[in-house]
């Protein structure tokens, strides 16, 4: 069995010595990892552990890691392993960043050029306060007085602002791309009540095609202790409450629908 396992987060550059990244560690993955060769014995042939640097990799044998840093990079990895071999399953445990950094001005540049643009109205003004937002909304994205990404932005500007965009749902690639993988997705809410997570984590699901979700809440996560819920398509759920318990409850169920998979 060839196995991917997405792990640990993602750091989108702002510049060459400036980063914004999450607090992922990777643990649950490598826990999953031991848990398919624990479980799976010599059925485990390789297992592909995409991460980033500061990520737990596990120390075993069938693990070959494949290096990724940004959600640009993930895909790349992904997109490479999904389209050169037979993949059996993916377990997208990976907290893959929602936005990545576009422009980087200060304050200053901004409203220099929002003055620019305003300037030439005069006093025509805009007939109502929606008018005015939308105006003011696609001068901010048009704005060119940019600083330069490619060096170190100077630690003297005052006022700096970033603006973010948005990153593709890398999940969605999966099954585009292999179909018949045994697909695990995961999602994490803070705060929110059990029912309310419970349908976040299904709604990724069924707009994935996964086969089984994780749904966690970042308020049950600490010191020993993580609460999850796996999911079915037939909504039922099974909770867990360790990290241990969770990486057992996935390499077990994943290995039995491949298994299932393979009778047919």
């Amino acid at each position: 069995m060839k196995i991917i396992i997405t792990a640990g987060g993602t750091t989108e550059k702002i510049d060459p010595v400036r980063k914004i990244t999450n607090m992922a560690t990777g643990r649950l993955g490598s826990l999953t990892a031991g848990e398919f060769v624990r479980q799976g014995g010599g059925r485990i042939e390789t297992i592909f552990y995409v991460c980033g640097h500061d990520t737990v990799v596990p120390d075993l044998p069938c693990v070959e890691t494949v290096p990724a840093e940004s959600a640009e990079e993930v895909r790349d990895a992904l997109s490479g392993l999904l389209t050169s071999r037979r993949i059996d399953a993916v377990i997208h445990s990976m907290a893959v960043s929602d936005y990545t950094v576009d422009k980087a001005t200060t304050a200053e540049n901004l409203a220099a050029f929002l003055a620019e643009k305003l300037f030439p109205l005069g006093e025509r003004g805009f007939p109502d306060e929606s008018s005015l937002a939308g105006f003011l909304a696609g001068c901010i994205r048009e704005n060119d007085r940019l600083l330069d990404q490619s060096r170190k932005i100077s630690s003297d500007v005052e006022s700096l602002i970033l603006s973010m965009k948005r990153t593709p749902k890398l999940i969605r690639l999966i099954k585009s791309l292999q179909p018949s993988a045994v697909l695990v997705g995961f999602k994490l809410l803070n705060g929110v009540e059990k029912q309310r997570l419970l349908d976040a984590g299904y709604e990724v699901l069924v707009r994935n095609s996964c086969d089984l979700v994780l749904a966690n809440d970042k308020t049950e996560i600490g010191a020993g202790r993580h609460v999850g819920y796996l999911i079915s398509p037939d909504r039922t759920f099974d909770r867990f409450g360790t990290k241990e318990e969770i990486a057992g409850a996935i390499a077990g169920r994943v290995l039995n629908l491949i298994e299932e998979r393979e009778r047919q």
